[in-house]
């Protein structure tokens, strides 16, 4: 799909996805030349901004009033509440008080995890080498293991001695 102009398209994909991803990949998704797929039609960037701005002020009011914010496929988000606790600053090893607060913790669903956790997702294992294996295959083993066997094995002479002396200086 062809954006408008005043819309940039990164080259290569992001690292991360954030906000400004979900606006693109909703316009792109639900714009007005979006093929045909059914749903709402997005005419303007403007559109996929406050449809995606008042989804996330919806989640963050909710958090807020202390509920819990359960997306299906994804995760849950709930709020808890941490007590006063006594802390140490690293750099000078002082003792501080750390007042109560409230944290969010995000718990991912089943489905989500298993989506991750397919074996298609996995980076490919490469196999372990073998020690026994040589770095270069041997084309005819039988004339190697020949020619081997001459490299390690002194030269016999006549009357069954080996060929190798030692010299003495």
């Amino acid at each position: 799909m062809d954006l408008p102009a005043g819309f940039p398209r990164s080259p290569k994909p992001p690292k991360s996805f954030n906000r400004s991803e979900l606006v693109r990949t909703l316009y792109e998704h639900f714009g007005a030349n979006g093929g045909e797929e059914q749903g709402p039609r997005l005419r303007r960037r403007k559109e996929a901004e406050r449809l995606v701005s008042c989804l996330l002020e919806e989640i963050a009011s909710a958090l807020e009033r202390g509920m819990r914010v359960e997306l299906r496929g994804l995760g849950a988000l709930n709020v808890r509440a941490k007590r006063e606790r006594q802390g140490r600053n690293p750099r000078t090893g002082e003792t501080l008080t750390i007042d109560a607060r409230r944290v969010v913790g995000f718990r991912a669903s089943e489905l989500l995890l298993a989506r991750l956790n397919r074996r298609t997702n996995q980076r490919p294992q490469r196999p372990k080498p073998d020690p026994r294996q040589l770095a270069f295959p041997i084309e005819d083993p039988q004339e190697e293991r020949a020619d081997m066997e001459a490299a390690i094995a002194p030269p016999r002479l006549a009357g069954g001695k080996t060929g190798s002396k030692r010299s003495s200086l």
